[in-house]
């Protein structure tokens, strides 16, 4: 973290990654919801859609683009032209839904295309990232390189058992990760803080870890209606149970954190070539 920043970056932005351990706890949701909150508020926020080649925020919204961060990442075009405009004037770095992960296998991102990276991302407060679910290399490496990390879990044993699997993954290869545990899909507060005293019961008795309680996103009928429209749940007028936590949530992690201007290692640094300068 002593690094000196570059002339040409001014600062970096406050990275959240948003990951599970499991597929279909409603992650990506979330992603996209919480960085049009936080964009609702003011900051400028780039959603980074890090499930390189399953990419859904796209597919979330009904939008697109002619290019993807996979061809930002492999030079096919400046990673400007990959980037599209969603809601609230937030930022997307969509991800390709075709499976193309190649590049990050053999770590071929030129370190000027990184450096282009973070020269974009200077430019706004808040970086969210939507990562693949589960412990593959390229979700933890882009998982440890921001700056905290929302853990999404549903009251489900698969999906508890999955989470803390992928928690103790993380903590093994970056031991002072910030993590926070978001319930979705609660039937109740209470259920949801039962999980949460649970699952920061074993955190703490077997990982030797903390983990935030992030609260919980209640089950919501208005959620599939709005991803069935392809219009963000955040937008829904008058706001539901669900868009109420999302709102909360999104106050709670913009409120101090987005003024935060970085000065070491910016995310895309730290998650491109943690592998390459041999970090395990």
């Amino acid at each position: 973290m002593g690094q000196k920043r570059k002339n040409n970056i001014k600062g970096l932005p406050y990275s959240v990654a948003i990951t599970s351990g499991k597929g279909g706890v409603g992650k990506s949701c979330i992603a996209l919801n919480l960085a049009v909150e936080l964009a609702k508020t003011g900051n400028r926020v780039l959603l980074v859609d890090g499930d390189l080649g399953l990419g859904n925020v796209g597919l979330l919204l009904g939008i697109g683009g002619e290019w993807t961060i996979e061809d930002a990442l492999s030079g096919r075009c400046p990673v400007a032209e990959a980037a599209i405009e969603g809601p609230e004037g937030l930022v997307i770095l969509p991800a390709a839904t075709e499976g193309e992960t190649g590049f990050w296998q053999t770590l071929a991102v030129a370190p000027a295309v990184v450096e282009e990276l973070e020269v974009f991302a200077s430019g706004f407060d808040v970086l969210v990232i939507d990562t693949g679910a589960g412990i593959a290399d390229k979700t933890v490496d882009l998982v440890i390189a921001a700056d905290e990390a929302l853990v999404v879990v549903t009251p489900e044993p698969t999906a508890i058992a999955d989470a803390y699997a992928t928690l103790k993954t993380l903590l093994l290869h970056r031991p002072d990760l910030v993590a926070g545990l978001l319930v979705n899909m609660a039937d109740s507060a209470e259920e949801a803080a039962e999980l949460h005293d649970k699952f920061a019961e074993l955190a703490s008795r077997f990982l030797g870890a903390e983990i935030d309680n992030r609260g919980y996103i209640p089950l919501d009928r208005y959620v599939r209606e709005a991803v069935k429209r392809q219009v963000p749940l955040a937008l829904t007028v008058p706001p539901s149970p669900a868009a109420q936590e999302l709102m909360r949530l999104a106050g709670d992690l913009g409120g101090a954190n987005a003024s935060v201007r970085n000065i070491g290692p910016g995310f895309f640094t730290r998650a491109l070539t943690r592998q390459a300068d041999g970090v395990d």
